[in-house]
């Protein structure tokens, strides 16, 4: 049987180093050493380095919508909540314990977009998620009362441009990651200002 806290740690470490230093220039080695075991050890775990980079995009994926409300969740909301309530439904986020993990998962995925077809696969599905996403959450606000009539399509693209802006620019550091969040959250309070509540 598999020791789950050691792949668990290769997991980790691989996600940071290929964050830090680029997919290409880690090594098997390099992960093993900073998980401190011997390299040939990482393969009763993973068949390749290939498919380390793949469980990272899974861990991405898997943790991605773990804290996105139901339909159900966020109607309450936008029946009940304040401004701000409700434009934080389009902010939410992945688990507190799993946010650097995270954040280092979506460096190596915007850093390969354009150089590796998986990773270019979940930015267009991501994408397209948001979209829809925000678009069902905008039209039932305005079907119920909440939101003036507008161009729902065209919001949920500023939207998701802010989000990815915010996003990318963070990853242009990784020490930045910390302050994420908090720039996502600013950009939010300004949306508040732009999106036609009825009250």
């Amino acid at each position: 049987m598999q020791d789950r806290s050691t792949k668990s740690r290769i997991l980790n470490t691989a996600l940071r180093l290929f964050a830090e230093n680029g997919y290409e220039k880690v090594t098997v080695r390099d992960i093993a050493g900073a998980v401190g075991i011997k390299a040939a050890s990482i393969y009763n775990h993973y068949e390749s380095k290939e498919q380390i980079l793949e469980a990272c995009y899974t861990f991405y994926l898997k943790n991605r919508y773990n804290t996105r409300p139901s339909r159900e969740q966020y109607e309450a909301i936008l029946r009940n909540g304040t401004k701000v309530e409700i434009m934080k439904i389009l902010n939410y986020t992945w688990d507190d314990s799993a946010h650097e993990n995270m954040f280092y998962a979506l460096y190596i995925i915007y850093s390969r977009t354009y150089t590796d077809t998986r990773a270019k696969e979940i930015m267009v599905s991501e994408f397209n998620n948001a979209v829809q996403y925000s678009s069902e959450f905008f039209n039932l606000g305005i079907e119920i009362g909440r939101f003036h009539q507008f161009n729902v399509q065209v919001v949920s693209l500023i939207v998701l441009s802010t989000r990815l802006f915010v996003g990318i620019s963070a990853t242009i550091k990784l020490e930045e990651k910390l302050e994420w969040h908090k720039a996502e959250m600013d950009i939010m309070d300004e949306l508040v200002k732009v999106v036609p509540f009825v009250y």
